[in-house]
């Protein structure tokens, strides 16, 4: 199960955000999604989940390609984006139940489904507390129930831990590590905090829209190591 990115290439006005960017990602696998600001990463979310235009090149998941996903790719897939989207004033539960009702969850299928994620999430103590009460790690955790409620095959999450301390941090990267293993849920997951990472995690380093190094994270040293080569090569 992988899902591929074929010769995509996308301009705002006179900007290139992409310029030709081919990857694979890798079912079942965590791939770090790397590189500077404005390097076209937030672009290739919003392209893959429809929410910008693909111009040129398209998307491929087993046998579906796609240049604007259809509602049975969507269901494949969970999305987390860097701005919040929950709604505050309403519980974690009331988000979840919501959300599985966008999927056309039944209410007993929606119900299972909340328990589970929560319970995999550690979302329990709070969940039925409203969103404005909660933490940061809190509603990032219920951002990412959120994203599962509906068992896709891959989430993307666009740089999720940004703003949350530490021990929220390692706990939403233990998480989603677990989700990967058990799960087999393909995870593609844009971040500049590399610490969350693992050696056996896969790497894309994208920089001037372009993948330039595919390969594992390998040690923080490492891929720290890695990262500036390619960044620098390119400045």
């Amino acid at each position: 199960m992988t899902l591929l990115v074929k010769n995509l290439t996308h301009r705002y006005g006179r900007f290139l955000a992409l310029n030709n960017f081919n990857a694979s990602f890798q079912g079942g696998k965590i791939t770090a999604l790397l590189g500077p600001n404005g390097a076209g990463k937030s672009t290739l979310f919003k392209l893959i989940s429809g929410l910008v235009t693909t111009q040129t090149g398209g998307f491929q998941l087993n046998a579906d390609t796609w240049k604007s996903p259809s509602p049975l790719i969507l269901k494949k897939m969970g999305f987390v984006f860097q701005e919040p989207s929950l709604d505050t004033m309403r519980t974690g539960h009331a988000n979840l139940a919501y959300a599985a009702g966008l999927h056309r969850l039944d209410k007993k299928t929606a119900q299972r489904q909340i328990i589970k994620v929560t319970t995999q999430l550690k979302c329990e103590d709070f969940i039925n507390r409203p969103i404005r009460t909660l933490s940061g790690g809190e509603r990032r955790r219920i951002e990412v129930a959120r994203a599962l409620i509906h068992r896709p095959e891959w989430i993307l999450l666009d740089e999720p831990t940004v703003g949350l301390d530490i021990d929220s941090r390692n706990q939403l990267s233990d998480d989603l590590h677990a989700l990967s293993t058990d799960q087999h849920i393909g995870i593609v997951w844009c971040t500049h905090i590399t610490d969350e990472l693992q050696p056996d995690d896969n790497l894309i380093i994208i920089t001037e829209g372009k993948n330039k190094f595919t390969g594992k994270c390998g040690t923080q040293e490492q891929l720290m190591q890695t990262y500036r080569k390619v960044v620098d090569d390119n400045v």
